[in-house]
């Protein structure tokens, strides 16, 4: 009789396993891909965006280099929402969500197409708007066919390839852990104590 005890202690151990890497890739996803609140406050100093320069690209597309001024004394994080937007909003996730002190050029690029470079785009942070569309860029130096272009984005694709390889991930551990119940006899249910 030691044989179904053990195999029953057995999937219950491993009940508890795939609940714990649950959880974990849960908080991991949590870290990542919830957004906090902007940490700006009166006195901590202002954050400017800044177009540095654009450039029109030779298939007929607009490529605008964007940047910053903090300040702060610190790095400030912002996050992606209500006080760091882009518009069109397609592109709203690329831009830097911690502001290093000082003026930063360069800190990432937007290409449009030119109905949407037409069409008014802009960034909206800490409470100050620039624009990067025809008409606001009157003045605005074109970047030199030899600038090294900041790369698209702000470098979180790698991080939220990582919260979809953990949403899927849990997604299998749960779903490995049903069939395994389902398997044996035993009810399946959500939730609750194996003990």
């Amino acid at each position: 009789m030691d044989g179904p005890r053990r195999s029953s202690r057995q999937r219950r151990g491993r009940a508890r396993l795939a609940r714990a890497a649950l959880v974990a890739v849960l908080a991991l996803v949590g870290l990542l891909a919830v957004p906090g609140t902007a940490s700006a406050a009166p006195g901590d100093g202002t954050i400017t965006p800044v177009l540095d320069c654009l450039r029109q690209n030779p298939d007929g597309t607009y490529t605008a280099v964007l940047g910053y001024t903090n300040s702060a004394r610190s790095t400030e994080p912002i996050p992606v929402g209500t006080w760091n937007t882009i518009s069109p909003a397609k592109y709203n996730g690329g831009q830097p969500t911690s502001f290093v002190s000082g003026t930063r050029h360069g800190a990432f690029s937007v290409t449009l197409t030119k109905s949407e470079y037409m069409g008014g785009p802009s960034w909206y942070l800490d409470g100050k708007f620039v624009f990067f569309g025809w008409a606001w860029t009157n003045g605005v130096t074109t970047c030199p066919p030899s600038t090294e272009l900041p790369e698209e984005g702000n470098g979180t694709g790698p991080a939220i390839a990582v919260a979809v390889a953990g949403l899927v991930g849990a997604f299998a551990v749960h779903r490995a852990r049903r069939r395994a119940l389902a398997g044996v006899g035993a009810p399946v249910r959500d939730g609750g104590d194996d003990a």
